[in-house]
This record gives C-alpha cells, sequence and structure tokens, in this order.
C-alpha cells in the first residue's frame, strides 16, 4: 500500500503538535512496511529524506509566509486567507507528485496554506481521500475559532471563508477526528455528511516507564508547569492571575517554557512577583518535565485534543488540565484534576493542591488506559485499518 500523507508543515519546520503527531504517523507507517512519501510547504521546493522518508517541499503560493510570527497588515492577511480558500496554484505541482508517487490513499491533515483544493486533484485521479482533524481551518481561518474567547458561533467572516471548503469536505471518503471533540464539532455543523468516521487519538511511545504513582508530601513545593505558546488563548493570563490569588503562599512557583514577546512578559509580571514565576524559554521537553512536578493547562480554546497532557503523564507529572475541547477526554479518569478556566473551578482548584498538596497522591496513571487508547501501535493499527477499508 503507498500513502501520500500531506500536513501543512513536516519536520524541520514547527508551530505545535500536529507536525510531531503527523511525523509519527509517518516514520509509524513506514517501520510497518506501508510505503509513505510526504507532501508539505516551505519557503522552497525541494525533495529530500527525512528519516528515509521522502519529502516532496512545495514553495509556498501566497502573499507572505506566516509561520515565522511576524505581524503583517490586516489588508494583506485578508488576501492572504481569501487566496487561501481555494488555491489552484499547486495543481500542476499536485499532479507531478501524484502521478510520480502513485499513492492508493491520500491522507491529508492541517491544509493551511493548500487548500481544499487537493482534494478535487485526488478525485479526478481516482484517489481515496483520509482526512484527520487536527484545528478548526475549515470553520475558522485562523484555524482556532478564538478571539477574545471562544467563538459560539461562526461571525460573518468565517461564513464566507469555509462555506466552499464545507461543501468540498463532503467529497472526502473517510474523516478521523483526533478526539470525539473536535470530530462531533464538524459534523455538527454539516460537515463530511457521506464520509466514513473515525476517532483516532494521537499516538505516543508508552514503552518508556513510570512509577504510576505521585509521592507528594504536605510539606513539597509545588513547581507548577506552563509549556507551550504563550498567548491568551492556551490560558497563561488566567493561570497567573489565579495564582496571583495565592502570592501569600510560601510552597509554590510557576515555571513557564516557550517563546514570549518582551511586552506581553512585562505584562504578565505585573501580576506575579519575579520570584514567583520564571520564564524558561524555549527549553526541550525533557528539560522541562525535569524541572516541574505539578503540569497546569489552562487552555480557554477548545483544544483539538492536548498533547501536552499525556507528555506530561509519561513523564510521571500529574496534570491539572482545562475541560474544553479534547483535553477532558485524555483526563476522564482524572476528571477530579480538570476544571472550567472561566469560573472558580480553577481557583478552587489550586487552592486544594496548594494546602494539601497530598491530594496529587490520587492523580491516576493508568498505563492499561492510556496504552489502549493513546499507544502509537493503537494509533497506526487503526489509521492502517481505515486505509485498508478504503482500498477494499
Amino acid at each position: 500500500m503507498k500513502v501520500l500523507i500531506v500536513n501543512t508543515l513536516y519536520q524541520p519546520f514547527k508551530v505545535g503538535g500536529a507536525e510531531i503527531s503527523v511525523q509519527t504517523i509517518a516514520e509509524g507507517l513506514h517501520k510497518r512496511g506501508i510505503d509513505v512519501a510526504i507532501l508539505t510547504l516551505g519557503k522552497n521546493e525541494e525533495e529530500v529524506y527525512v528519516n528515509k522518508i521522502p519529502v516532496y517541499r512545495l514553495a509556498l503560493k501566497n502573499v507572505f509566509w506566516p509561520f515565522d510570527q511576524v505581524d503583517q497588515p490586516k489588508v494583506k492577511k485578508l488576501k492572504w486567507h481569501f487566496t487561501d480558500i481555494y488555491n489552484k496554484k499547486y495543481n500542476t505541482s499536485f499532479l507531478k507528485i501524484i502521478n510520480e508517487f502513485d499513492p492508493d490513499i491520500i491522507h491529508t491533515n492541517n491544509l493551511m496554506g493548500f487548500s481544499v483544493s487537493i482534494w478535487d486533484i485526488a478525485k479526478s485521479k481516482g484517489i481515496k481521500v483520509v482526512h484527520t482533524l487536527r484545528d478548526y481551518y475549515l470553520q475558522c481561518p485562523k484555524t482556532n475559532k478564538f478571539k477574545n474567547d471562544n467563538c459560539e458561533k461562526q461571525c460573518m467572516e468565517c461564513v464566507c471563508f469555509s462555506v466552499i471548503k464545507k461543501t468540498k469536505s463532503q467529497s472526502v471518503d473517510s474523516v478521523v477526528g483526533i478526539s470525539n471533540f473536535i470530530l462531533k464539532n464538524h459534523l455538527d455543523k454539516g460537515y463530511f455528511k457521506p464520509s466514513a468516521k473515525k476517532v483516532i487519538y494521537n499516538g505516543f511511545d508508552t514503552t518508556k516507564e513510570i512509577s504510576l504513582k505521585s509521592n507528594f508530601k504536605n510539606q513539597t513545593f509545588l513547581k507548577f508547569g506552563f509549556i507551550g505558546q504563550v498567548n491568551k488563548a492556551k490560558g497563561i493570563e488566567i493561570l497567573i492571575q489565579v495564582l496571583a490569588g495565592f502570592r501569600d503562599y510560601n510552597n509554590w512557583k510557576l515555571y513557564i517554557a516557550g517563546r514570549v514577546e518582551s511586552s506581553y512578559k512585562d505584562f504578565l509580571l505585573s501580576f506575579l512577583p519575579d520570584e514567583k514565576v520564571e520564564f524558561m524559554g524555549y527549553v526541550k521537553q525533557e528539560t522541562f518535565f525535569n524541572t516541574i512536578n505539578v503540569l497546569v493547562v489552562p487552555s480557554l480554546w477548545e483544544e483539538p485534543f492536548g498533547r501536552v497532557v499525556l507528555e506530561g503523564i509519561l513523564s510521571n507529572v500529574p496534570v491539572l488540565g482545562s475541560n474544553k475541547g479534547g483535553i477532558k477526554e485524555i483526563l476522564s479518569n482524572n476528571s477530579k484534576f480538570t476544571f472550567n478556566p472561566l469560573n472558580e473551578d480553577l481557583k478552587n482548584t489550586l487552592k486544594l493542591i496548594i494546602e494539601n498538596p497530598k491530594e496529587l497522591n490520587t492523580f491516576n496513571f493508568d498505563m492499561d488506559y492510556i496504552y489502549r487508547l493513546f499507544s502509537l501501535q493503537s494509533m497506526i493499527d487503526q489509521y492502517i485499518k481505515v486505509y485498508e477499508e478504503l482500498k477494499n
């Protein structure tokens, strides 16, 4: 079987967890003897191999490269998103790569920059399409449905930008959600009506040993950790503002890992004294989890999955997680440690832990549950089954 995996970015380019997950799928399929190739975007066109997998990288055909966090004029951004509704500029390249690799299945993931035009090219060649929902690109050009708060309904701008995407989604043969939440969110809005439907959680290396329990004492110093994009949507403002109410407790400190602009850093520091918070900058995941002993994931936006939650658990760190999006599914056997970040839940959860750290010893490190739902083997098995059902 030959599978062409399509994703906006691929190693060495990365924005978030999607790129890690897509690479994990590609390399997992390759190890199982499936012929895999990657179609992705870059600043220049090239054909390379990454860990023995061929990568076709096309130069972005739009008005600017949007992944380096450089702010652009509003008019320029509007033009970028308008072009991205249905971008035909790649069609010749798509056809060339498809003819050269000759896939049985085209598996699309994040499509920002490519647009949904690739689905039509696949259909024109009679190739089955699997699409994995990893963000809200099909509903919102910003991909996150978040302005100052979660968007309860589509604004007129998003309706206009998404109508073609919604129509084209009906041609996808099989749609996969990385959580029940993100799949249902699209289905409820009329996407993918005739498609086969499946939830396949992101897969992780579950072979490393963890102690399966915590050993907190009431005298334990709490090293709370936040890692990821440091912005309002990820809940960092809410977390710091709530922790400010516990500044007089001397048994905790907050460690923040991730790049942050100096002006935003100053804003966040206005809530807490320097000795209560440390900005670590960009650090390796291992360094971060070796520093902290409690992970806090206070996301305000509806996370499609919440990869960092599993990364925390597999690093033997208990997790306090927002109940937004897919996070609550990962923590379904630890609902005691989930909270609504927009009411008193977060405050009450932190108060419980700060005043009685031993509560963290009740966090459930259930490896049977994790292996069943979140192992690499489980994920790869399920994707192969989806491919085979379409191929046959």
